[in-house]
């Protein structure tokens, strides 16, 4: 035998469901961290919830916890998704942009990019201890390699810059673009076969990705090398130098 519900009762439920909300909200699209320099190599993302009590969250690297401490060595991108108790979901995503600031023989100092006071034409990229660090950045040097930001007047959407070029054991590939794509980054022999696959992720425009090249990578009877950047209307391509 069927139970019949009243009415008003029905009519109660159906506006509380179509009333149901939730959100969830990462502050930030893009957060940088600097893979080398411990003071900004982690960082915690606290997401802002609204939902009816209780919630639940997922992160999707499997976590439930209310936020995620990070300390990512490449770039990646985290999402989480709510689910509150009337069953309303939301999801919401961040782009983890790792920049490795790592340089020295045995990669413990940090890599400046060092605009002299009155004087930024002539930035150059210096390696110098953790200690040192503060003292930069409070006179308007950044963390990372300089670069060269895109030319909004070219019709490439790419720009790559290769410091030092000859390398004698290491160098900083510096990468930025025009427009949100996702970039393939690889080293290439002069007969386009595949050395190393450096990174494959999405480049934020106008945010440079700054990847590490070590030679010890690449076969001893090589003295030169081809960087490629492929984006996803255009390729460019720089040779590099190996001095051993």
């Amino acid at each position: 035998m069927m139970t019949r519900l009243p009415f008003a009762f029905l009519l109660c439920w159906v506006i509380q469901t179509a009333q149901a909300q939730c959100s969830i909200d990462l502050p930030n699209d893009t957060v940088t961290l600097y893979h080398g320099y411990d003071p900004l190599a982690c960082t915690t993302l606290v997401p802002d919830v609204d939902g009816a009590t209780p919630t639940q969250l997922v992160w999707s690297n499997g976590s439930t916890a209310t936020s995620l401490y990070v300390c990512d060595t490449l770039s990646t991108w985290y999402q989480v998704s709510l689910t509150d108790d009337t069953l309303c979901t939301a999801m919401d995503s961040v782009y983890v942009n790792v920049v490795d600031v790592r340089c020295g023989n045995n990669l413990n100092k940090v890599a400046i990019c060092h605009v002299p006071p009155g004087n930024p034409a002539n930035a150059h990229t210096i390696c110098i201890s953790e200690n040192a660090v503060p003292a930069h950045l409070a006179h308007g040097c950044h963390l990372g390699t300089c670069y060269l930001a895109p030319d909004t007047s070219a019709s490439s959407e790419l720009v790559m810059e290769v410091s030092p070029n000859p390398v004698s054991d290491q160098a900083w590939l510096t990468i930025a673009s025009d427009t949100d794509q996702r970039v393939r980054v690889r080293v290439l022999d002069a007969m386009g076969r595949q050395l190393l696959l450096l990174s494959e992720a999405t480049i934020s425009a106008n945010t440079p990705m700054t990847l590490l090249l070590d030679d010890r990578g690449i076969p001893n009877d090589l003295s030169l090398v081809w960087v490629e950047v492929r984006g996803e209307r255009e390729r460019i391509a720089q040779a590099v130098v190996l001095e051993r």
